[in-house]
């Protein structure tokens, strides 16, 4: 009885070891797999974070820049920009910027370019700075703001690489007005046609040189898109003084002024009354205008250039500043960097019929005679020296047209 015990007893000590070093076996086994997992979601968000650090570090510099941009830019809510005038512009501005940057609304406001400038000035003078983006004439920018010291160096706001790439325009290079490369960025480059006529009153071939125009035919029956106030008489008068030289365009300029029957600034209005039959021809119509006009189902004769002394390139309204002190300075970047962008200088060809500086825009849908010609030579207009006028072509000019 007694060694049973024993025996039992020996037999109950040996499991109650073998149960603990089973239980023993599987504590570690448990520490283990939780060691092995605590460490695996350790490596595993070692690796989100530098991976997220390694991505922060390689952001390239322009897009920190545009980033924090954009986001000022939607904090201000909006960006307030003098264009041209029509609605088929607005609304392709106003839309596509929409579209593009939804977070920050476009106040547009269209009208000529100078009177606009003179509008702005006028506010400056007061005290007030409403605008943020101004884009209309070269001359405007040139010699109506520039010389009241509103503008803003451009390249420093030139931020994304669509705009920056110079492989993506005219030339492998960023056109500007203004001698000093730094403030009129020009981004239309066009041929300018010297005049419209009305087709029932006119033959083409009756106007395809420049002293045709004094024709007896002609006396009262032109009109004259004033040469004193900013736009696209100013560097088609240019063009006929560097051409014909200062004493014949002194002449020409005389007779000229006998001829017409009105010299008129509404851009709108000339190309209506020769439309109309009012007048036979307009000299120096807006091109900007003029293709609106079109689109709308106005018909003119248009001539492309002169055989004499053929035409220019000029940029319409195809130049864009930055004001100074801008109530909406971010916002102002961006919606420059927009409009340079591929798929804003689409919709504003379309819209105004002009042709882009951007290579990969196409031109399939503009009339043939706004287009460039390969291997034809023109002369570049909207350059700060091409439309600085002589003293003596300034007072000549006066003379006849001031009113």
């Amino acid at each position: 009885m007694a060694a049973s015990k024993v025996l039992l007893l020996g037999r109950r000590t040996q499991v109650t070891k073998t149960q603990k070093r089973k239980s023993a076996v599987l504590e570690r086994l448990r520490r283990q797999w939780l060691s092995a997992f605590v460490s695996l979601v350790i490596q595993g968000l070692i690796c989100v974070f530098s991976e997220q650090i390694v991505q922060a570090q390689s952001k390239p510099a322009w897009q920190e820049k545009w980033d924090k941009v954009l986001a000022e830019g939607k904090k201000e809510g909006k960006v307030v920009v003098l264009g041209p005038p029509g609605e088929i512009i607005r609304t392709a501005m106003v839309e596509g910027f929409r579209k593009a940057f939804p977070g920050i609304s476009l106040e547009y406001s269209g009208g000529r370019s100078g009177e606009q400038a003179v509008k702005l000035k006028a506010e400056r003078d007061a005290g007030l700075f409403s605008a943020d983006v101004f884009v209309g004439g070269p001359t405007t920018a040139n010699f109506q703001l520039k010389p009241i010291g509103a503008l803003d160096p451009i390249k420093p706001a030139l931020i994304h690489p669509d705009v920056t790439d110079l492989k993506n325009w005219r030339g492998n290079r960023l056109e500007f007005s203004d001698k000093d490369g730094i403030y009129i960025l020009v981004f239309v480059g066009q041929t300018s046609p010297p005049l419209i006529y009305d087709p029932k009153q006119v033959k083409q071939d009756e106007i395809d040189e420049v002293h045709e125009l004094l024709s007896p035919k002609w006396k009262g029956k032109i009109v004259i898109n004033d040469p004193l106030v900013a736009g696209t008489t100013v560097p088609l008068f240019r063009h006929i003084w560097i051409t014909l030289g200062s004493d014949k365009a002194i002449d020409f300029y005389r007779k000229l002024r006998e001829q017409a029957g009105a010299v008129d600034r509404d851009q709108r209005r000339q190309i209506e009354w020769v439309a109309q039959g009012k007048y036979a021809i307009l000299v120096a119509p807006s091109l900007g205008v003029l293709a609106q006009l079109v689109e709308r189902g106005v018909k003119v004769g248009i001539l492309e250039n002169w055989k004499d002394i053929g035409t220019h390139l000029g940029a319409s309204f195809g130049t864009v500043v930055l004001l100074n002190k801008p109530p909406h300075p971010n916002a102002a970047v961006i919606f420059l960097n927009w409009l340079l962008m591929k798929e804003a200088q689409l919709a504003w060809s379309k819209a105004m019929d002009h042709v882009s500086l951007r290579l990969d825009v196409p031109t399939d849908h503009l009339p043939p005679y706004s287009v460039p010609k390969p291997g034809v030579k023109y002369w570049r207009s909207f350059s700060e020296e091409a439309q600085t006028r002589t003293p003596e072509e300034e007072s000549i000019l006066k003379e006849l047209f001031q009113r």
